[in-house]
């Protein structure tokens, strides 16, 4: 199973979810059924980050199935998840920080620390 598939798959579950038909969540999403299909199915690249911050409201996800969605997405696109993006494009010491931590060749155990902290 490869992770767009991972992706689709939890689109498709939040839909089912909130009881939508494809043809209403493609509408309330502005985009095509067919273009819906595809993206459930893996068979169309990651949508762009307003289709997936719509789709968070939409599905009223919580902040963990947010953060779930945001690396799915992530995975599937290859990309840093969006709101770590975010996070850091607006915080000029987390970014200090995640080089530093990179100069120290920061273990997992290391984070887990930080995190703990």
């Amino acid at each position: 199973m490869n992770s767009k598939t991972d992706l689709g798959q939890f689109i498709s579950e939040k839909k089912r979810k909130k009881k939508l038909q494809s043809q209403e969540l493609a509408k309330i999403l502005g985009v095509s059924v067919p273009y819906l299909s595809q993206i459930e199915h893996g068979k169309r690249r990651c949508p762009d980050l307003r289709l997936i911050k719509k789709m968070i409201e939409v599905f009223e996800l919580t902040m963990e199935e947010t953060n779930i969605f945001y690396d799915l997405y992530a995975e599937a696109s290859g990309q840093l998840s969006p709101d770590i993006t975010e996070y850091l494009q607006s915080n000029k010491s987390a970014v200090k920080a995640i080089r530093a931590a990179r100069d120290a060749s920061a273990t997992d155990k290391d984070w887990e620390r930080f995190i703990k902290y």
